[in-house]
């Protein structure tokens, strides 16, 4: 089937959809089931995640172990479809106040995991939907897993100079004290180095450190922050090495592309398959883009053309990783898919790594 043909059938019932919606996702009201980013950080500094208020990123394990909301437990949406007594695993009562978020107000994994705890008898379940932008716009840390550095290409902030520290091949580390991440030992280190670098702060038990830290790499400019208790790591410690200028390439897994490469396919009006679902899509996709959400592939996945290529897009990453893996055990050798969170208004859309 032509491309041209199959963007006609798909998107119709998507641009008849579109009518419906007033709002973008900017100026959405708060949901009745949605804890605001206010409610949020007083569960945090009030101690109360674990205790009276159990929370669940509904995210792929991978973005988990690189920086979650400090008490979330890990539950990925479409392990919990697989097997829903993995829910119980966690251990929540069902009377008690449970929150799920994921990758932001574009992100559906986690209204769908609540829908699914209601079903179960969970009744208190919420829905946290700014997730972790929102999480971060307000200054919050977010808590690494050991599992991101034994991955490695990471980039490790130790605010303890002169004392032993997490050396590894795969990972790069810089020892500064607080002054001097903040003066010009900071820059020479830092100022060449990628925004979009992983870097993660070592807690040594001082978090009002780590936030300060944490704070100075956000007026950098930095994205992707988090921290990472010295206690947490099991392996050796070492030597900082001597202080050196940073700098940082990302390494993409297979069928992954960079947003560069995925924004000259849309110039390039290649195949973009958009698989949010139809409602999300027309708020807002990528100019050309088909709609196809993969609550659908497994049984429509014949309408996507094996003799074109084919770019994948979601929200924030996870389900275009899903259609890949779908696509390819379907015989699909063509197959890109974007990792990375997307705002679209219209058919203007900005990508963050």
């Amino acid at each position: 089937m032509k491309p041209m043909i199959l963007a006609a059938a798909l998107v119709a019932t998507a641009l008849s959809t579109s009518m419906a919606w007033a709002a973008t996702a900017s100026e959405q009201k708060m949901e009745v089931d949605e804890v605001a980013n206010e409610q949020m950080v007083s569960y945090y500094e009030g101690g109360l995640i674990g205790k009276s208020v159990w929370l669940v990123d509904s995210r792929p394990v991978g973005k988990f172990i690189g920086g979650h909301i400090p008490g979330a437990v890990s539950l990925p949406l479409d392990m919990l479809k697989k097997d829903t007594a993995s829910a119980e695993k966690l251990g929540i009562p069902k009377t008690g106040k449970v929150i799920f978020y994921c990758a932001g107000r574009e992100c559906t994994l986690s209204v769908d995991s609540a829908a699914i705890f209601r079903k179960m008898g969970y009744a208190d379940a919420w829905v946290y939907r700014n997730g972790v932008p929102g999480w971060s716009q307000k200054a919050q840390p977010l808590l690494a897993e050991e599992a991101l550095l034994k991955k490695g290409n990471v980039v490790l902030i130790d605010t303890a100079p002169g004392k032993d520290s997490i050396v590894t091949t795969s990972n790069q580390l810089v020892q500064l004290s607080l002054s001097d991440l903040q003066g010009d030992k900071g820059e020479m280190a830092l100022g060449a180095l990628s925004k979009n670098a992983p870097l993660v702060v070592i807690d040594r038990g001082d978090i009002a450190a780590v936030n300060a830290a944490l704070e100075n790499l956000r007026e950098r400019d930095f994205r992707r922050l988090a921290y990472l208790p010295l206690s947490a790591w099991k392996g050796a410690l070492a030597p900082a090495p001597a202080l050196t200028a940073l700098s940082w390439a990302p390494v993409y897994g297979p069928g992954q592309i960079a947003p560069k490469a995925f924004e000259e396919a849309v110039a390039a009006g290649k195949f973009i398959l958009d698989v949010r679902p139809a409602a999300d899509f027309a708020r807002g996709h990528f100019k050309g883009a088909v709609n196809l959400p993969i609550e659908e592939m497994e049984k429509d996945y014949a309408k996507i053309p094996k003799d074109v290529p084919v770019f994948v897009s979601c929200a924030s990453g996870a389900k275009s990783q899903k259609t890949f893996d779908i696509l390819g055990r379907k015989g699909y050798a063509n197959v890109s898919y974007l990792d990375a969170e997307i705002a679209c208004k219209g058919e203007l859309c900005t990508i963050k790594e």
